[in-house]
């Protein structure tokens, strides 16, 4: 052969490489210089490719949506609720849900300021008005006490029972926390310099990006829930958009490379190795339990369920790995003894992470414990109403119930009272009177939005101390001691002694009575177990 003939061959070579090594997603090769890369030095390099990208504008977001968040019959995808039809015209205002759509900050707009960030069309995304304005600017999170949910409980609003944080939070549906959490993958690793300075004990300033109980959380959501076709057509349509991509959407388990237990490992942009085993990237949904790991007293009957249509999960009891060799799951089952539960889901040869719970079993008597403190979140939603600001004609009491805590806010003889979804003031002459059906108050802890509680509340006639009032009684009032006015967001109210323990018949509270678990998730149709009513602890036989 001639040299030139060589050479010629050579290049073409060179040339068929690059045309067969494309990425996924008709990405081709977008994510080229992130190739050989690994841990932190693969997220800076990440960076470098989905930033800078097109700002559509504040105001070109509603376009953009046309183009992302379009359902098959034409309407509006909304992430927050799942009962409404909206056209891409109807935005604007709002009363309720289900009024209208808005621009939704899945990152609040309040923690990072303005600038492209506020038009980011990967992470604001179209949601009911109403339901956005309850999520306010709280961070996403599982929530334990409800406070707020959306129609049919796809959205939920109160107190967090993630591990690592104790304040109220947001949860959206199961169907979107991947989605949640991809997102938030991509805005610590597209705003790399910034996201470090938004805190809210939700980003942290290290290399990880995140705060210790959001990453587990986030790693959690996206394994639980995958990528799917929905997932990705938005990310095409994204890139048509702004010319950027979300990598974690068109490469499922990439955060494993960067937070994960692969941070030692090289990516690959067109031979990518997943977060499952054997190269293979689950699309199996991670199984998910019920109830939530804990104690339990004498037994607890625990289910297992997946998101994925079809799966079929298998599962063990004695802390093995799970296995298509393992117990297929068919029912509920009673662990009487402590126990660790994994369980894999499996479908057309596709396995999905390893889901894990830890149960124990106790044979002390709950009788004997005291009850766990609980928080009531004070807001328009709690006393049923809907008004915002300080309003004299509404001189009728509002009251509101929670696990057996009442609490009333009156008006009395002051000219002021005001109320809106995150807060309440207390004016001079108003008051709230807390009490609980079952039991005794022992303890009371204000959070406190704005304002001084030990010089500004009075609780039953005696100042506070560190916004906390101890004692002992079934029903307290809480009254301003000087003429300015304070902002509360809720109370922790912890009770005295055992509330007791009744055995009872499931019949007895089926769709009739407001039935509890022990991890404050309500209850429609309860099995044996021990549940709260009514502020008490009741064992079902």
């Amino acid at each position: 052969m001639e040299k030139k003939s060589f050479f010629c061959a050579l290049a073409l070579i060179a040339v068929c490489g690059n045309v067969w090594a494309q990425g996924p997603n008709n990405s081709g090769i977008y994510y080229k210089n992130a190739d050989g890369k690994k841990g932190s030095a693969l997220k800076a390099a990440l960076t470098t490719i989905i930033y800078p990208h097109h700002n559509v504008g504040y105001d070109g977001l509603f376009s953009a949506y046309e183009k992302t968040d379009k359902r098959t019959d034409g309407k509006v995808r909304d992430w927050y609720s799942c009962t409404t039809n909206y056209n891409f015209s109807d935005h604007g205002s709002y009363k309720k849900e289900g009024d209208c759509y808005n621009r939704e900050h899945t990152v609040p707009q309040s923690w990072f300021g303005s600038g492209e960030i506020k038009s980011d069309v990967v992470q604001v995304v179209p949601t009911d008005g109403y339901v956005n304005n309850r999520r306010s600017n709280f961070p996403f999170g599982e929530v334990s006490s409800i406070t707020y949910q959306s129609n049919q409980g796809y959205s939920k609003l109160g107190s967090c029972k993630t591990t690592g944080y104790n304040s109220t939070v947001f949860e959206p549906n199961d169907e979107i926390k991947g989605d949640i959490a991809r997102i938030y993958f991509y805005m610590v690793t597209c705003y790399a310099s910034k996201a470090a300075g938004w805190g809210h004990d939700v980003f942290s300033q290290d290399n990880l990006g995140f705060e210790t109980w959001v990453l587990n959380m986030l790693m959690r959501w996206s394994k639980q829930d995958p990528v799917d076709e929905v997932e990705t057509a938005r990310n095409l349509a994204v890139y048509e958009t702004q010319n950027n991509r979300n990598p974690f959407v068109d490469y499922p388990g990439l955060e494993d490379y960067i937070w994960g237990d692969k941070t030692d490992m090289q990516f690959s942009y067109d031979n990518y190795e997943g977060g499952g085993s054997g190269g293979v990237v689950p699309t199996v949904a991670m199984p998910v339990f019920s109830p939530d790991e804990g104690t339990y007293y004498n037994q607890v009957e625990v289910s297992i369920s997946c998101a994925t249509e079809g799966a079929t999960i298998y599962y063990t009891t004695d802390g093995s790995v799970a296995t298509e060799q393992s117990i297929p799951y068919e029912q509920p089952f009673v662990l009487t003894e402590t126990s660790t539960v994994r369980a894999v889901a499996v479908k057309e040869g596709v396995t999905s992470y390893q889901a894990i719970a830890s149960y124990r079993i106790t044979d002390s008597d709950p009788g004997d414990e005291t009850p766990e403190e609980g928080t009531v979140l004070f807001c328009d939603d709690f006393f049923n109403t809907s008004f915002g600001g300080p309003i004299s004609s509404h001189t009728e009491d509002l009251t509101g119930s929670l696990n057996g805590v009442n609490v009333t806010y009156s008006l009395g003889g002051g000219s002021n009272r005001y109320c809106n979804s995150e807060q309440i003031r207390l004016y001079p002459g108003n008051s709230l009177t807390i009490s609980v059906t079952q039991g005794m108050i022992s303890e009371l802890e204000f959070v406190v939005v704005s304002g001084s509680p030990s010089n500004d509340l009075v609780v039953s006639g005696r100042s506070l101390t560190d916004a906390k009032w101890t004692g002992n009684a079934q029903s307290v009032k809480v009254e301003l001691g000087t003429g300015k006015h304070i902002r509360l967001s809720g109370v922790k109210v912890k009770l005295a002694g055992s509330t007791g323990i009744d055995n009872v018949d499931s019949s007895s509270l089926s769709g009739k009575r407001v039935v509890y678990n022990l991890q404050g998730q309500r209850v429609a149709n309860p099995t044996k177990g021990m549940y709260i009513v009514d502020g008490k602890k009741v064992i079902i036989e």
